[in-house]
């Protein structure tokens, strides 16, 4: 270990952790710009080439709440380097791929080295500072985070306009390696760690199952045919998957996912919200850069300048909308938020075929302000109807929750659009379902005290 003082270690922890987690998160936005670039060089169609990104998630999607009980289980070191390794090795071979399948199976590869690394970079963020400490860590976390999720666009359209569609992940490589080499150095394993906790294979197939089936279909429905024995068999695979998961997982003691939480209006209701809001992120993260490039022949660099104000305001206003939660509730916060982010999508989707980005930036500005009124706060609805012994449980539920949303919006957007229909109605429909998401916040979003143990 490095010759630190306490609190100087806790912040070289905490910024190491940020940045790791801003990885995925970049990792999460920065290919939209690219993925025409490489749909041209690989050849590729627009399924195939949403399954680049969509492969991603679904991994993240069906390990993420196995990641936490695995640094639970053996550690933050050892899951660091060999997380830091998959998610180096996915990246470098990625960069190199000459087809379809191949990327996608190394973005497949990619997802798994995420799912630990980013929760590892939690759990290490959580323990960095004492409890009376803790907020500043933790916002000291979350901007370098935001950070990254933010500049994604930006960096994506620089590196594939100037140098090569390549470079979008082999930039993964030296980030992980210096950052994950810092952090293993500066981090002290506590002393006691818990053994008690098990790995719940049986959880993470049903979950493979139902979401890998459910996605597929909703993907290739288009393709193959809706009605297509092929489409048919793989939705029905889903839901059984899923109903198994909660079927088994409501009876064991240390469920995968905490299935009964789902019971709870307050949780399932903010929990829906999340989602759409998720959704309503990873359009604007995929398909508007697309749409620059494809109808208004943008670079990939203009069209990550252009992207870049959508998400300009996330690392600023991210605490005083948490304040402003604090200090008002969440959910007037929320149904703020869910009707300024409707609207904006809404208006984005008549205005795009006017092609004229004077027209986008306005809609764009406020579109990502109330989404950050949306995401923090719908999250801390969820967190405060769940019991107080669960606290840790629910991490992994939100994050699965976070990333089904993204899934789904790649999926259901890709069919879209391989059905014939444009990129401006993927933006109605999307606002269309923020706009479902406030009547739902109207109708059963309320904020609730932590539920009572057993509850």
């Amino acid at each position: 270990m490095l010759r630190l003082t306490e609190e100087s270690r806790r912040l070289w922890i905490i910024c190491s952790m940020g940045v790791l987690s801003g990885l995925v998160l970049l990792d999460e936005t920065i290919l939209g710009v690219a993925l025409p670039s490489i749909r041209s060089s690989l050849d590729l169609s627009a399924g195939t080439t949403h399954w680049i990104v969509n492969a991603y998630f679904l991994t993240l999607t069906c390990l993420a709440a196995l990641g936490g009980k695995c640094v639970d289980l053996f550690g933050l070191k050892p899951v660091l380097v060999v997380s830091g390794a998959v998610f180096a090795a996915s990246s470098l071979f990625a960069g190199f791929a000459e087809d379809g399948a191949f990327l996608i199976a190394m973005r497949a590869l990619q997802g798994v080295g995420a799912v630990f690394i980013f929760a590892l970079s939690q759990a290490g963020a959580n323990m960095a500072y004492p409890k009376e400490k803790r907020g500043l860590g933790i916002g000291i976390y979350a901007a370098m985070a935001t950070i990254f999720l933010a500049v994604g666009p930006l960096v994506g359209g620089v590196v594939t306009h100037y140098v090569s569609w390549n470079w979008v992940f082999w930039l993964n490589i030296p980030i992980v390696t210096i950052v994950g080499v810092i952090a293993f150095l500066v981090w002290e394993e506590p002393r006691e760690r818990t053994t008690e906790r098990h790995i719940d294979g049986v959880g993470v197939v049903f979950l493979l199952i139902g979401l890998t089936g459910l996605v597929f279909a909703l993907m290739q429905g288009a393709t193959l045919g809706w009605g297509s024995a092929v489409i048919l068999l793989s939705a029905a695979l889903g839901i059984a998957g899923l109903i198994g998961l909660d079927r088994y997982e409501h009876r064991q003691k240390q469920p995968l996912i905490d299935v009964k939480l789902f019971r709870v209006p307050e949780f399932l209701s903010a929990c829906i919200v999340f989602m759409a809001c998720q959704y309503a992120l990873i359009v604007m993260a995929v398909f508007f850069p697309i749409f620059l490039q494809n109808e208004m022949g943008y670079t990939p660099a203009q069209a990550g300048v252009a992207a870049l104000i959508a998400v300009i305001a996330f690392p600023f206003i991210s605490a005083p909308v948490g304040r402003l939660a604090d200090k008002l509730g969440s959910r007037p916060v929320v149904m703020t938020g869910l009707f300024f982010s409707g609207s904006a999508t809404l208006l984005l989707g008549f205005l795009l075929p006017q092609k004229s980005y004077l027209l986008f930036a306005v809609p764009l500005l406020v579109w990502g302000i109330a989404m950050v009124c949306i995401a923090g706060p719908s999250r801390r609805i969820a967190v405060n109807a769940a019991p107080e012994n669960e606290q840790g449980q629910l991490s992994g539920t939100i994050v699965t929750i976070r990333l089904l949303g993204s899934t789904i919006g790649v999926a259901i957007s890709s069919a879209m659009i391989t059905a014939g229909f444009s990129i401006p109605t993927v933006f109605l429909v999307c606002g269309s379902l923020l706009f479902a998401g406030l009547a739902l916040s109207f109708l059963a979003l309320s904020e609730a005290k932590s539920a009572k143990d057993g509850s």
